[in-house]
């Protein structure tokens, strides 16, 4: 830098050392010192500019003004810009525009009134807040745009964001939930403490892992609103938890749907098992028929006994004994019977798969006989316990039951039995078979088999084995149909243990 007015070796050392631009102007705006910095950044020497108006390197209004803000300056000694940073266009020698920062200040000494002025390059630093800025706006769109709630939280449990989607379900808008303790104001009051516990769980979880929960929120309007959460720790360089972001899913509709369809599904089995029972009408009469007329018969025999005095107190006994015995049995038939076309709530209970199906095997083998077909029960030994609802499965045996007997409605005598076989399958669950020995199902039938409504049957609904996959599917397990050597049905329910269920 050459040496200029008021210029010292020590001041131009200070000058050149400087990576900001450092220009010296007189009270007329004359540059008088120009530093080396200044140089690189405007494309002139410093022989180019000195001695010239420091307008040259401003734009528009800044240089059309900059000779007046000095005057004024110098008349009423009242600051506009001196003292003050700010932003400014800057003009190169090439023409370019860039912005800078600038700081001017007055040099106090007994000279003439000369001012110092500082410009940074701020080029980058605007790119770079650009740059950010951008990437904000699109996080923005993004978090504006999520179809799920998007809810950020501090580690007390504060509200630091909340997305347009989760305004919409709660009906808050944004500003009446930031800042605001989460629980208190949103979480519903029952399930508060349980909130609150999963929140601490993942506040101090070192493994940084998401978690997964459930719990109600109540709206501004009161209404509950069911929501799965996902929820992760922002952690510091130091390990501390800086926030807690959680999406949300409102699930409420979907719950209320599943319910709707639960309650119908349930109604249209019950109202299954009742045609069911219709269908087993003669064989359960026939059944009952059976201890009834024996009850006649004993009580005959001993309103004969006691009339007549012909036998003793043992022979009256007995015939008591045998009268009971036939109630009893009347009474079992009569209580299953009620049990299966009882209209209840599903319930599972723990259960011995064999114990279930001997339940069964009473009005199984009285709508067997109807038909002159036999039932062979084939227990297998040891066989883990299942959680199921133990009605619904006896209704699927049942269907299952009486498609066979009407498939060997027209076969020899030797060739009508159904066996009903229990078993540990090869992947350790439970596996039911109900096997006949009559045509089997029609090739052009095996692909719609489980489909509601298609039936070959010219007095059925098609919908017996449909819903029977759907009991069992809902127990986790399944129910698939093969075809036996030489002839022949077989229908095979798999069943999940207690062990693979985690009970």
């Amino acid at each position: 830098m050459t040496d200029h007015v008021g210029s010292t070796p020590e001041l131009q050392a200070v000058l050149d050392a400087s990576v900001d631009s450092v220009l010296i102007i007189n009270a007329q705006g004359i540059i008088e010192q120009f530093n080396r910095s200044a140089e690189r950044m405007f494309g002139y020497s410093a022989a180019e500019v000195i001695g010239r108006n420091v307008s040259m390197l401003m734009t528009g209004g800044d240089a059309a003004q900059h000779d007046s803000h000095l005057q004024r300056y110098m008349s009423t000694g009242i600051a506009h810009v001196i003292g003050i940073g700010r932003e400014v266009d800057a003009r190169r020698r090439d023409g370019s525009v860039f912005p800078g920062f600038l700081s001017v200040g007055r040099i106090s000494d007994a000279g003439p009134t000369r001012f110092i002025g500082f410009l940074q390059d701020i080029t980058v630093r605007r790119q770079t807040i650009a740059a950010l800025q951008s990437e904000r706006d699109r996080a923005n769109r993004y978090l504006e745009a999520a179809q799920t709630m998007l809810v950020a939280l501090s580690p007390n449990g504060e509200v630091t964001m909340i997305n347009r989607k989760g305004c919409e379900v709660l009906g808050y808008d944004e500003h009446t939930l930031l800042g605001q303790d989460w629980f208190s104001t949103v979480v519903a009051p029952e399930v508060r403490s349980l909130a609150a516990a999963e929140f601490d769980k993942l506040l101090q979880d070192s493994h940084a892992q998401a978690h997964h929960f459930e719990y109600d929120v109540l709206t501004r309007a009161g209404a509950r609103r069911q929501i799965v959460w996902r929820c992760a720790a922002f952690r510091g360089a130091g390990g501390h938890v800086t926030g807690i972001l959680c999406s949300g899913d409102d699930v409420t509709d979907n719950r209320r749907a599943e319910q709707e369809a639960r309650e119908s599904r349930e109604r249209l089995t019950h109202v299954s098992r009742l045609a069911t029972m219709g269908e087993m009408a003669t064989g359960i009469s026939h059944e009952l028929n059976q201890p009834l007329a024996a009850i006649a018969s004993f009580a005959d025999a001993a309103r004969r006994f006691l009339r007549t005095g012909e036998a003793g107190q043992g022979e009256v006994q007995e015939a008591l004994e045998n009268i009971s015995e036939q109630a009893q049995r009347a009474g079992e038939i009569i209580r299953r019977l009620r049990e299966l076309v009882r209209n209840r709530q599903t319930r599972r209970e723990e259960s011995n798969i064999n114990e279930v199906i001997e339940e069964l095997a009473l009005l199984a083998r009285a709508d067997a006989r109807a038909s002159d077909v036999r039932i062979a029960l084939e227990p297998g030994a040891d066989l883990p316990r299942t959680w199921i609802d133990r009605i619904q499965i006896q209704q699927v045996l049942l269907n299952l039951v009486r498609n066979a007997i009407e498939a060997l409605s027209g076969e020899p005598d030797e060739r009508r039995e159904i066996r009903i076989t229990t078993r540990r399958g090869e992947a350790g669950d439970i596996e039911i078979q109900v096997a006949d020995r009559g045509p089997g199902v029609a090739p052009d039938m095996l692909q719609n088999l489980f489909t509601p409504f298609a039936t070959n049957k010219s007095n059925g609904t098609g919908l017996g084995l449909a819903i029977s996959r759907t009991i069992v599917q809902s127990h986790k397990g399944s129910l698939t149909y093969r075809q036996q050597n030489p002839c022949g049905a077989c229908f095979v329910i798999q069943l999940p243990t207690n062990e693979e269920n985690g009970k």
